[in-house]
């Protein structure tokens, strides 16, 4: 849905936002990352006990071409900042026979090293910034010592032969960010670090199945397990995703904001450490992230909150003119100007603007949008808007306590209007949907006096915001019974996407028993 011509370099979006998630990653490894840094004394322990899976410290194979000067990674972090790469791979290495049957062995998908999943995890220690930045894996990039392919075409060594090195340098070469640490799962690694978690809540707008992805999840608000968040993060076949690379990262966003309300809720916090040894024993890291790196990045995660990760995917357009090896081929291309801005903002810890929050012909992830909740007729005093909660905090008037997990998928009622309240209700319905809601419930009187037309439950959102309205559809996706308006000029604060004013006696939609069945009936198609 977004025109990369209207992206806005050097302005802080979210000016009162402090982004201090300090690590986190993709699909498996990011759930996994913050529990392995948390615990970081008893990361050293089965470290020391050689428990650790390590990354081969080989250079990169490329052809005839000599080792560049500079190395693909540093095993080390920088004192200014850090580069985290993420690598989730296709291997079907670990899987029973029976998920092979389900998702293909390596020799049906033709080999087993791509790289499906690339992101760089860009800290700023001294300002405890983070950015999450995601490349799409059918990106057309130059490999160095070998040609043009997509971008995951860089991992053909596989892990065991400096392929994740080979993404590292084509990462470099395309960006200028050099790499300083990378962490690597597969498939099965990850079903197994999001069963060690418990699995995961889940909402989601629409019942969703696939075959080729072994999905099939009702809409509504679930238990995800690893098996059913695997089929959701690799997802790219549902009908209302024009373009699947670029859906299927919007979609991992999604998963990665809710992993993050749930590892940061009261009750998940004190057992981090304990989740250590199972979710080591699911990751592959490089062997400078020892127990020193570790703990430095514990300490990074001092007053961290559910709103502290900015996700960022790198400004590309769907292509279908290039070939490689007489086969034409489905890719997307940079998008210049702004693809080679947002790498530099990074490069120079500077503000990133609108830059890489959204896609060509892809709805916003529900990851990117800021949505805050105000209740109609509540008395309590407002927290600053667009400040996130500390950690684990939430409004008083909301629970926080997770339902109890139940099997695979297994559908869950959407909360009930008591006792809590119907605001809550919706809070915690768009929480557990990937939003960011780090700002907590807000009473109506937070907002300001609103026009006489504004009456009832209602999606507000920036009319004059370049994905204002695509915000706005993706929220009312959840909320179906709620009109959508623009927001009197002024009226939202700042950093806010989209405010949600709710009434007494609201009741949450039931959720749909059927899914879109054209792409007219997609949000935003209208």
């Amino acid at each position: 849905m977004a025109d990369q011509s209207s992206v806005q370099p050097g302005k802080e979006r979210h000016p009162h936002r402090h982004v201090r998630r300090t690590f986190l990653a993709v699909t498996a490894s990011l759930s996994l990352l913050v529990m392995l840094v948390s615990g970081a004394a008893m990361g050293a322990y089965f470290w020391t006990r050689g428990l650790t899976q390590t990354i081969p410290d080989l250079p990169a194979s490329s052809s005839g071409q000599t080792a560049p000067s500079t190395p693909d990674f540093t095993g080390k972090c920088g004192k200014t900042s850090c580069n985290y790469l993420l690598l989730g791979s296709d291997s079907r290495a670990g899987l029973t026979p029976e998920q092979q049957v389900q998702f293909g062995t390596n020799r049906d998908i033709g080999g087993s090293d791509r790289s499906d999943t690339i992101i760089v995890v860009h800290t700023q220690p001294d300002q405890q910034k983070a950015t999450f930045l995601s490349f799409p894996r059918d990106l057309w990039v130059n490999i160095p010592g070998v040609g043009y392919n997509k971008i995951n075409a860089a991992f053909e060594g596989g892990i065991n032969g400096a392929g994740a090195q080979m993404v590292a340098r084509t990462i470099r070469a395309l960006s200028g960010i050099q790499i300083d640490h990378i962490l690597y799962v597969d498939l099965a690694g990850f079903e197994g670090v999001v069963n060690a978690l418990g699995g995961v809540q889940m909402c989601v707008p629409y019942p969703m199945q696939d075959p080729k992805t072994a999905l099939d999840i009702p809409a509504g608000c679930q238990h995800f397990d690893g098996r059913t968040a695997l089929a959701y993060v690799r997802e790219r076949h549902f009908i209302c995703d024009r373009i699947p690379d670029f859906a299927r990262i919007a979609r991992q966003q999604q998963f990665l904001r809710a992993v993050i309300a749930k590892l940061l809720s009261p009750g998940e916090l004190l057992h981090l450490p304990s989740l250590v040894p199972a979710l080591l024993d699911n990751l592959r890291v490089d062997p400078g992230l020892n127990p020193a790196e570790l703990a430095y990045l514990a300490g990074q995660l001092n007053g961290v909150s559910t709103g502290s990760a900015d996700f960022r995917s790198v400004p590309s357009v769907s292509a279908h003119s290039d070939y490689l090896n007489g086969y034409l081929l489905w890719t997307v291309h940079l998008v210049q100007p702004q693809a080679n801005e947002l790498f530099q903002a990074i490069r120079e810890n500077k503000p990133l603007g609108d830059l890489g929050l959204t896609q060509e012909l892809t709805l916003p992830s529900p990851a990117v949008i800021m949505a805050v909740v105000y209740e109609r007729g509540a008395s309590a005093s407002p927290s600053p808007v667009g400040l996130p909660t500390p950690s684990g905090s939430a409004s008083p008037s909301i629970s926080t306590s997770p339902p109890t997990p139940t099997s695979s998928a297994t559908p869950m009622p959407l909360p009930s209007a008591t006792p809590a309240s119907s605001a809550a209700n919706v809070f915690d319905t768009l929480t557990k949907a990937g939003f960011d809601t780090s700002t907590p419930l807000q009473p109506l009187s937070a907002l300001g006096e609103l026009p006489k037309g504004i009456r009832g439950s209602v999606i507000l959102y920036d009319a004059n915001a370049a994905e204002g309205q695509a915000m706005a559809d993706v929220v009312a996706s959840y909320l179906r019974n709620m009109k959508e308006m623009p927001a009197p000029k002024g009226l939202l604060p700042a950093g806010v996407d989209v405010a949600v004013i709710v009434v007494p006696g609201y009741e949450l939609p039931p959720p749909p028993t059927s899914g879109p069945t054209s792409t007219s009936e997609c949000p935003g198609a209208g």
